[in-house]
């Protein structure tokens, strides 16, 4: 079986919400970031992996899962220098890492059968990377076959999978999920999407 990683970038200062997203709670004390883990988590894809960066210690002490945390201290640099960062850890941690998935965690309509989605295509060996197709775009989580590592390893700090994707489309694979494009980045989000 392929041996895999997850790795999840949560490295922002959720300026444009004003207050930590990651600390967002969804549902009895449950983080956006605590769910994203565990969505993870429960797809047993391989190990997870959590890149923070902004307020390192208040999101790395809030973390009730056995994770391994990746401190990157130049997060404002961009989400590709956290990417970057995160893959680099994995490929020094892991013997073997045949694909990696990478997620956000700020999706709130993520769910486990996303990943396992993902993975499913990706054992047709057809494409090197499988990406999620939004009702409108496409974009995380992403699956990166260990052919393309080194390619990602070359993006720039403020690159992120988005843009390495429109470059190498000819490579790619999607699959459905229909809300990913729905992220918690404002107050607005928020009312619309976690209002109980």
């Amino acid at each position: 079986m392929p041996k895999g990683a997850i790795l999840i970038l949560a490295a922002g200062n959720s300026s444009r919400l004003g207050r930590s997203k990651q600390l967002v709670e969804i549902s009895k004390g449950q983080t956006l970031l605590n769910q994203s883990i565990q969505t993870a988590e429960q797809s047993q894809l391989g190990e997870v992996y959590v890149v923070l960066g902004a307020d390192y210690k208040m999101h790395s002490e809030s973390i009730n899962s056995q994770v391994h945390l990746i401190e990157n201290s130049n997060w404002s640099a961009g989400m590709g220098s956290s990417l970057k960062a995160g893959l680099a850890q994995i490929a020094s941690s892991q013997n073997q890492t045949d694909f990696i998935v990478v997620s956000v965690c700020d999706q709130p309509y993520l769910e486990t059968e996303n990943f396992l989605a993902l993975y499913s295509e990706f054992k047709k060996g057809d494409k090197p990377i499988i990406a999620s197709k939004y009702d409108v775009g496409f974009g995380v989580p992403v699956l990166f076959s260990n052919s393309v590592f080194n390619e990602l390893l070359q993006l720039g700090d403020g690159e992120g999978a988005l843009k390495f994707l429109k470059i190498n489309l000819e490579q790619v694979a999607f699959v459905d999920f229909k809300k990913g494009n729905i992220d918690i980045d404002t107050q607005d989000d928020l009312l619309n999407h976690l209002s109980n």
